[in-house]
């Protein structure tokens, strides 16, 4: 009896974060909709070169606004409970503090950027996107208690919702002149109706504290996150980088276009999972089950990868009826690239894992160790078309999850005679 209940609360459990997801994937669903019909608009609208130079800048603003995944949100996420109204509370400030930081640095930065890749067009969308950053610090601890309290299905509507508004705003604004600046547009119109929506967040307001010894405590876990998050950035777009300066104006767009509709996709998949389970896993480890659901999840988590295989089956056929000819050339590029977001999923789910686990430096090693792999690649290699690009992005991305797989089996293999040591110490004495 005490097994069946048992077995009935892990089931329970599981279906928890399945419905989570589900709740996330439907809004991802609708929003990507309304994702391919800016992409459609924006690959008829724009050249190939305007084409790049618009996902090079939003390239570089994504990794600014990635430091703001290293705030205090996984720690409001994760805290315990007693913890909470004191974590809120000081929040606060420091979201406020690192989204201001965040605008000064893009905003300074966008011009150095710019002359970098001889592209003046690229500082323009950097300043005028800045004013994103001065808008979510009054939402950000409102959504952060959403996830922790897995309210996914209010969160994950109004957050479609958002997302639908920002890539209409692009494909309208693009339909009438706006060119590169359509992408600043939506960008801007997502984060004033992201502000609307979640201000009326179902959870408690602790409001405003100021807290010196929770501060700190709360930075310098902020500190060990921003590295790791600094390297996943850098690493998602490395290719990017390093492509706008190895080719042509016109292959870095063909180029950016194939990222955009085929491992943009895939992303976007992976997103919706990691994000469904950070807080699931924060959840058990509450609860103090994790250890027994690891299993389960790791299955789960393997059957979620084969959706990018499926994808990478299916380029041939969608991208031909969905997207002007002109980016015919593209689809084994696309192919290629929907394949290496199955390593990169792996590496994810395993960097959520220890995350929840609050094993940071092991988190940020493996981050480090998969962008140092991408960039000595990218080095070594220096690839001179979009194939080749997309082929080493795929070795490097298995090398990297071969590389965290030995890693991992090494630290086991320490502990493991590292407990066997400890044991027999007492009873020799």
């Amino acid at each position: 009896m005490k097994l069946f209940e048992t077995s009935r609360t892990h089931l329970h459990s599981l279906m928890g974060l399945l419905s989570n997801a589900t709740w996330l994937l439907s809004a991802e669903v609708v929003a990507k909709a309304s994702r391919i019909i800016t992409i459609v608009v924006l690959a008829a609208q724009l050249s190939p070169t305007s084409y790049g130079t618009a996902m090079l800048a939003l390239a570089f603003h994504d990794v600014f606004g990635l430091i703001l995944r290293a705030g205090v949100g996984s720690q409001i996420i994760n805290c315990e409970p007693e913890k909470l109204e004191s974590y809120a509370k000081n929040g606060i400030l420091i979201q406020w503090g690192i989204c201001l930081t965040i605008a000064i640095g893009q905003f300074s930065s966008a011009d150095y950027l710019a002359s970098l890749y001889d592209n003046e067009a690229i500082s323009t969308l950097l300043k005028i996107m800045v004013v994103i950053y001065l808008l979510y610090p009054w939402v950000s601890i409102k959504i952060f208690l959403l996830q922790r309290q897995n309210k996914m299905r209010w969160f994950s509507v109004r957050n479609g919702i958002c997302i639908i508004i920002e890539n209409l705003t692009i494909a309208i604004s693009a339909i009438f002149g706006a060119d590169i600046l359509a992408v600043a547009i939506g960008k801007i119109a997502f984060s004033i109706f992201w502000l609307l929506l979640f201000s009326f967040s179902p959870v408690i307001s602790y409001g405003v504290g100021f807290c010196v010894p929770t501060i700190k405590i709360m930075l310098k876990t902020s500190g060990k996150l921003f590295n790791t998050e600094f390297f996943r950035g850098l690493r998602v777009h490395a290719d990017t980088f390093v492509a706008g300066k190895l080719l042509t104006p016109e292959l870095f767009g063909f180029y950016t276009f194939a990222k955009n509709a085929g491992v943009g996709l895939s992303q976007s998949l992976s997103q919706v999972y990691i994000s469904a389970l950070y807080p699931y896993l924060c959840k058990l480890r509450r609860e103090g089950q994790l250890s027994v659901h690891l299993k389960k999840l790791g299955i789960l988590s393997v059957m979620m990868s084969f959706m990018f295989v499926v994808q990478a089956l299916i380029v041939p056929y969608y991208v031909p009826f969905i997207f002007d000819e002109k980016w015919a050339v593209t689809l084994p590029v696309i192919s290629i690239l929907c394949l290496a977001a199955l390593p990169n999923f792996i590496i994810d789910s395993f960097c959520c894992l220890l995350r929840v686990n609050e094993q940071y430096h092991r988190e940020t090693i493996a981050r480090f160790t998969c962008l140092f792999i991408s960039l000595i690649s990218l080095y070594l290699f220096n690839p001179e078309d979009p194939m080749a690009f997309a082929v080493l992005i795929l070795v490097s991305s298995l090398l990297c999850l071969l590389t965290l797989y030995f890693i991992n089996a090494f630290i086991h293999i320490v502990h493991f005679i590292t407990s066997l040591f400890n044991r027999r110490k007492p009873h020799e004495n």
